[in-house]
């Protein structure tokens, strides 16, 4: 709806009018339903039904009010038809207004209205003049080596600062340092004193033992004869005869 009427605050839908035609058989039923989508709900928002079951098709012009819906309910517009037939040349125009006071502050006559604050009047101050500051007139006293003696004075004293700042902070960490490697030397120095070894789970520690009697496999010393691997071997023997006599036939 933005691109079919102005987006502005306060705008809302006052009637809606529409025109179309409609090609259809005489006898066959058809409906045809004017609508727009419900932007902030569901449903529609507006929806008009022309019956045209059992006339002819034609031309239609019509004009529905609607009670001044705000615009951001309005969704997508569209023409549906329901049943037989075709439409054509179709148009909708939509009536609108705008509520000046959706701002209050617009016209006096809004509820809410705030009336503007009164402006608050600048005193006019006496105008400064640094020529005249007592600093300004000591300060213009002064030679120019004067100045410079002043400003080498205090180049010495910030010199004799820094040097003395970098000389602490060197102190400072050099015995640091001398203070950490002595705590850490005398700790490990004590626990190396203190450590000793445990022996007891090695003395502690035992192996199963035993004896394990032979277990006798030939009873009488001697092995019998196995009659299945004999009987395999005769078949072994006379396939491998058989194949050496088919090479010959």
């Amino acid at each position: 709806m933005s691109n079919v009427v102005p987006n502005v605050p306060g705008l809302d839908i006052s009637g809606v009018f529409y025109q179309y035609t409609i090609d259809k058989d005489p006898a066959a039923d058809a409906l045809v339903h004017v609508q727009n989508e419900n932007a902030l709900g569901t449903g529609y928002i507006f929806r008009e039904t022309d019956d045209w079951s059992g006339i002819a098709g034609n031309t239609i012009t019509k004009g529905v009010p609607v009670p001044n819906i705000p615009l951001e309910y309005w969704g997508i517009g569209s023409i549906e038809l329901e049943g037989e037939g075709s439409i054509s040349d179709a148009s909708v125009i939509y009536a609108y207004r705008v509520d000046e006071c959706a701002n209050p502050q617009s016209s006096p006559s809004c509820d809410g209205y705030v009336p503007p604050a009164t402006p608050v009047t600048i005193e006019e101050q006496a105008t400064y003049d640094a020529l005249e500051d007592d600093a300004y007139r000591i300060a213009s006293a002064k030679t120019d080596a004067e100045y410079q003696n002043e400003e080498t004075a205090d180049e010495d004293r910030s010199d004799d600062k820094k040097r003395k700042a970098r000389l602490e902070r060197g102190l400072a960490a050099s015995k640091n340092a001398l203070a950490l490697a002595d705590g850490i030397s005398q700790d490990a120095i004590i626990a190396s004193m203190g450590y000793t070894s445990d022996m007891a789970v090695y003395y502690a520690a035992q192996l199963e033992g035993g004896s394990y009697a032979d277990a006798p496999m030939l009873v009488d010393g001697k092995i019998p004869e196995n009659k299945r691997g004999l009987r395999n071997g005769l078949a072994q023997q006379v396939l491998h005869e058989q194949l050496i006599g088919s090479q010959y036939q």
